[in-house]
C-alpha cells in the first residue's frame, strides 16, 4: 500500500512538472500574442491553481515574464554621420574613399530621394520618434530653444522613442556616440536626466551629450554620469565608440537570452572639429587640389554614371557667395584645401572603423538577420563660413579668421591642437549637385544619403530607390520589420500620431511609386513642401519680413537638382503648395517664425540650468558643469577664491578653469607659483604669475575680474584682474580680452581640480591634477 502511494506521489510530481514546463511554453506564447499597442503591458492574472503546499498546486509563469519580441525579430543598428553631404561617400559619387559603406551598400540599397530636417537635434529626433520637428519641440537645436511649442528644445513623452517602444517588447537597447537631445537645462551632473539616452529607452549610453566635442579629447557621459577624459596615446573618439557598441554587442550576445538588440551609434564625425589620425591626413594631401569647381564637375559625372543622378540632370550652379577656385590666391588654395583634407581623412577614418563593426556583426554570425541603416543628419556644414576655421569659437563671438591667420597653423590642421572647419565652397561641392548647405530648406541641405542592408529580406543587393522619403519614416520601418505595431500609450502618456511611411514595401520592387504624398521644411525661417513630386522652397534672409521671401517652385520628379524654378511659369501650384506649407505648419506647431541663431541661447528670458546666486560654491572631486549651467562671469565683475592646502612647494595643478584648447582661462599653481591665464580665442593668452612663492599649509587664493569695457563684432570684453594670496596683492594685469563665450558646444566648462579635455593653456599638460586638497572654492558674482 505505501509502494502504491508513493508511487501515485512521484507520478503527481512529474505531472505537475510537465504541467509547469507546458505552461512556461504557453505562457511565452500568450504573452507574444498580446495587445502591444499600450505599452508597459499590465501583466495577466495569475492563472494557475494554488493548493496547500506545491505538490497539488499548478505554477503558472505568464505574469512574471517580460514580453519577448516578436519570432524572429531582427537586431538593428543604426549609424548615423553627421553635416556628410550627398556627395561626400564613394558609392553616392563621391571623391572621398569610404570602402566599408560602399561595401555595405552593394549588399543592399541605395535611397538617392531621402530627406533630413538640415539641421542636428531636430534630425537625431525626427529619426529616433518619428514624428516631424517641430512637433516634438525641436525647431533648432537644443540650446537654441524657444518659449513656444515648437521649440521648447525638450521631446514631449507623447513621442516615445523607438529604443523605449522596443525595448519593452523585448529588445536590449544601447546607445553610444553623440546624443545632442537633451534640453540645455539638463546639462548638469544633477540632471533631470529624463531627456538623456537612458530617460529615453536606452539602456545603456556612451558618448557626449552635446553637440560637438574634440575627438582626440572628448567630454564624455557614460550612462548618467560625466567621466574623465580618455588620455592614451593614439586616442581618437571614433575608435573608442566603435570599440564601445562592439564590446556591448558582444556582452548582449554572449549573454544567450534570444532577444534582439538595438545599436545606435551616431558619430561625432563628421562635424567639426575635423579632426583624424596623422596617416589619414597625409593620406589626402593634394587630393582637392584642383579646387572645389572641378570637384563638382568630377562628383555630377560619376553620380551619373552609378545612376545615383539622371543622366539629363543638371549641376546647380555655384552658389554667388562663393569665388570660383581659379579667382583665389595660393594662400586662399592652400588654407582651403587643407581644411578640406581634414574632412576627408576624418570621413575616410569613420569609413575604416564602421567596416570593423560590420566585421564583428559577422564573426558572430548575426549579420544575416540584423538591419544596418546608414544616414546623415543633414547636408555638408555652412559653418565655416566663407574662409574656413582653425577655431570655431572666433565665428560663435563672430570674429572670422582670414586665410592669411590660418596659414601659420597649416600643419596643425586636423590635429589635436586645431579646431577645423571647412569653408563653403567646399560644403558646396559635398551637397553635389545640388544648390545650398546645413540650415537650408533647398536641396542641398536637407537631401541626404541612405542606406538600408538586411541580408535577409533585401534581395536587390546593391539596387538605387528613388522613391521620396524622410526621416520620419525610419521608425515605421523598423516597427514593420520588427512586427510592432506604433503604440496609443507608452508608460502612461497617450502618445502622438506617426506622420511617417514605412519603406519596407521599396525593399522588392525598385518601380513602385513613393507612398509619401507630403513633406513640409522649416529651418531658422526658410521653408519649404513637397508634394506629389512638387516643391515649393525660400530662402529668408536674417532680419528681413516674411513676405518679403521671394518662392521658387520646381518640379522634383524632372528636374532633381532644383534648377529650373517655374513659380512664374505656374503661379497656382506655387500657391497650392504654399497654402499647403501652412496648413502643416499649423498642424505640427511650426509657428512662430523666428529667424535667430545665436541670439536664441543669449535671450534673457530663457529658463536656467541652475538657479543664478550672488555666490557659488564648488569642491574637489566633483563632476564638471557646462558652460550653459555654470555662473555666467564672463564680463561680469568676480572674485574667485580658493582655499587650498599644499603640501610642499612641489603642490602643483590646476584649482579651477574653464574652457579649452579654443579659448577659456585657468588658474592654477605651478613651480610654487599661483597663475592666472586668460586664453583669449587662441588669438592672444594673458598670463598673470604671481610675485611670491607657496609655502606648505592653508592658503586663500583670490582673482578678481573688474570690466572695463565691451565691443560687439568682435564680441569681447576687457577687464583688469588681480592677485591675492592670504590677502596680499601679488599681481595685477590690465586689459585683458575676454570672448562672449567660450566652449558652448562642446561643453568644456567649470572645473575643480583639474582640466578636462584640451588644456586652456599650454603652459601645462592636461588634465595637470592638482596634487593638494582644495578645501572649497567661491565665486562671487555681481550683477
Amino acid at each position: 500500500m505505501r509502494h502504491t502511494e508513493m508511487t501515485i506521489a512521484r507520478i503527481a510530481i512529474s505531472l505537475n512538472f510537465i504541467l509547469s514546463i507546458f505552461a512556461v511554453l504557453m505562457s511565452t506564447q500568450l504573452v507574444s500574442a498580446q495587445d502591444r499597442t499600450t505599452l508597459p503591458l499590465q501583466p495577466p492574472e495569475f492563472g494557475g491553481d494554488i493548493q496547500k503546499t506545491y505538490r497539488e498546486s499548478t505554477p503558472d509563469w505568464k505574469p512574471a515574464l517580460p514580453l519577448s519580441a516578436p519570432e524572429g525579430a531582427p537586431n538593428v543598428v543604426v549609424v548615423l554621420l553627421d553635416d556628410v553631404g550627398f556627395g561626400h561617400l564613394g558609392c553616392y559619387g563621391g571623391p572621398i574613399d569610404t570602402p566599408n559603406v560602399d561595401k555595405l551598400a552593394a549588399g543592399g540599397l541605395r535611397y538617392t530621394n531621402f530627406h533630413t530636417t538640415a539641421l542636428c537635434s531636430p534630425s537625431r529626433g525626427a529619426l529616433l520618434t518619428g514624428r516631424n520637428h517641430h512637433a516634438i519641440g525641436l525647431a533648432a537645436i537644443t540650446e537654441a530653444a524657444t518659449g513656444y511649442p515648437g521649440g521648447y528644445g525638450s521631446i514631449p513623452k507623447s513621442a516615445a522613442m523607438i529604443p523605449e517602444v522596443l525595448k519593452q517588447n523585448g529588445y536590449n537597447t544601447m546607445a553610444v556616440g553623440k546624443w545632442h537631445l537633451a534640453p540645455y537645462t539638463a546639462y548638469t551632473s544633477a540632471g533631470p536626466f529624463d531627456r538623456w539616452p537612458l530617460g529615453q529607452g536606452f539602456e545603456k549610453f556612451y558618448g557626449f551629450l552635446g553637440g560637438e566635442t574634440d575627438q582626440f579629447a572628448p567630454l564624455l557621459v557614460q550612462d548618467n554620469h560625466f567621466i574623465d577624459t580618455p588620455r592614451r596615446p593614439g586616442y581618437h573618439l571614433t575608435e573608442d565608440l566603435v570599440d564601445r557598441t562592439i564590446s556591448y554587442i558582444r556582452d548582449q550576445q554572449q549573454a544567450s537570452t534570444g532577444r534582439p538588440f538595438f545599436a545606435y551609434l551616431p558619430f561625432g564625425a563628421c562635424h567639426g572639429p575635423l579632426h583624424a589620425p596623422q596617416e589619414f591626413l597625409e593620406k589626402y594631401r593634394g587630393r582637392f587640389d584642383q579646387g572645389w569647381d572641378r570637384v563638382r564637375e568630377e562628383t555630377i559625372a560619376r553620380q551619373k554614371k552609378l545612376g545615383i543622378v539622371g543622366a539629363d540632370q543638371k549641376l546647380a550652379p555655384r552658389d554667388p557667395s562663393i569665388r570660383a577656385w581659379d579667382g583665389l590666391n595660393e594662400t586662399e588654395r592652400l588654407v582651403y584645401c587643407r581644411l578640406q583634407e581634414a574632412f576627408a581623412a576624418m570621413l575616410d577614418h569613420t569609413d575604416h572603423h564602421i567596416g570593423r563593426l560590420v566585421s564583428a556583426l559577422d564573426d558572430l554570425g548575426i549579420r544575416e538577420n540584423t538591419i544596418v541603416i546608414l544616414a546623415s543628419d543633414n547636408g555638408a556644414s555652412q559653418e565655416g563660413t566663407i574662409h574656413g576655421a582653425t577655431n570655431t569659437d572666433r565665428y560663435r563671438n563672430y570674429n572670422l579668421q582670414k586665410p592669411e591667420e590660418m596659414l601659420k597653423e597649416l600643419d596643425k590642421i586636423g590635429g589635436p591642437e586645431s579646431d577645423p572647419l571647412y569653408p563653403l565652397g567646399w560644403s558646396l561641392a559635398g551637397n553635389t549637385p545640388f544648390k545650398r548647405w546645413k540650415q537650408d530648406t533647398h536641396a542641398g541641405g536637407n537631401t541626404d544619403p541612405l542606406i538600408i542592408s538586411w541580408p535577409a529580406k533585401i534581395q536587390d543587393a546593391g539596387g538605387i530607390r528613388s522613391q521620396y522619403h524622410h526621416l520620419i519614416d525610419v521608425v515605421p520601418t523598423l516597427l514593420e520589420a520588427t512586427g510592432i505595431p506604433a503604440p496609443t500609450s507608452v508608460n502612461g502618456v497617450s502618445q502622438q500620431p506617426m506622420p511617417g511611411v514605412s519603406m519596407l514595401y521599396t525593399f522588392d520592387d525598385s518601380n513602385v511609386p513613393t507612398r509619401r504624398k507630403s513633406q513640409y521644411y522649416e529651418m531658422l525661417g526658410s521653408r519649404a513642401i513637397w508634394s506629389d513630386g512638387w516643391k515649393a522652397v525660400t530662402l529668408h534672409k536674417k532680419g528681413d519680413s516674411w513676405d518679403d521671401d521671394r518662392w521658387e517652385l520646381y518640379h522634383t520628379d524632372v528636374d532633381f537638382t532644383e534648377v529650373n524654378d517655374l513659380s512664374r511659369q505656374n503661379p497656382e501650384k506655387l500657391e497650392e503648395l504654399i497654402s499647403l506649407w501652412f496648413e502643416e505648419a499649423e498642424k505640427n506647431n511650426v509657428l512662430p517664425l523666428d529667424d535667430r541663431r545665436y541670439e536664441r541661447a543669449s535671450d534673457p528670458g530663457r529658463p536656467v540650468a541652475s538657479i543664478k546666486r550672488d555666490s557659488y560654491t564648488y569642491y574637489q572631486g566633483t563632476s564638471i558643469l557646462h558652460p550653459l549651467a555654470a555662473p555666467q562671469i564672463l564680463g561680469k565683475s568676480h572674485t574667485i577664491t580658493a582655499e587650498i592646502e599644499l603640501a610642499d612647494g612641489d603642490t602643483e595643478g590646476v584649482l579651477l578653469c574653464s574652457g579649452g584648447e579654443t579659448g577659456g582661462w585657468s588658474l592654477y599653481i605651478k613651480d610654487g607659483k599661483l597663475h592666472y591665464v586668460s586664453n583669449y580665442l587662441k588669438i592672444k593668452e594673458y598670463h598673470l604669475a604671481s610675485s611670491t612663492t607657496f609655502s606648505s599649509g592653508m592658503h586663500k587664493c583670490t582673482i578678481h575680474f573688474e570690466p572695463t569695457g565691451k565691443n560687439t563684432t568682435p564680441d569681447y570684453y576687457v577687464g583688469n584682474v588681480t592677485m591675492t594670496v592670504d590677502g596680499k596683492a601679488v599681481g595685477q594685469m590690465d586689459d585683458v580680452k575676454t570672448a562672449f563665450n567660450y566652449c558652448m558646444m562642446t561643453g568644456y566648462g567649470l572645473t575643480v581640480g583639474k582640466n578636462y579635455g584640451t588644456p586652456v593653456s599650454h603652459a601645462y599638460t592636461a588634465p595637470f591634477l592638482f596634487s593638494g586638497r582644495i578645501e572649497k572654492i567661491t565665486i562671487d558674482v555681481e550683477e
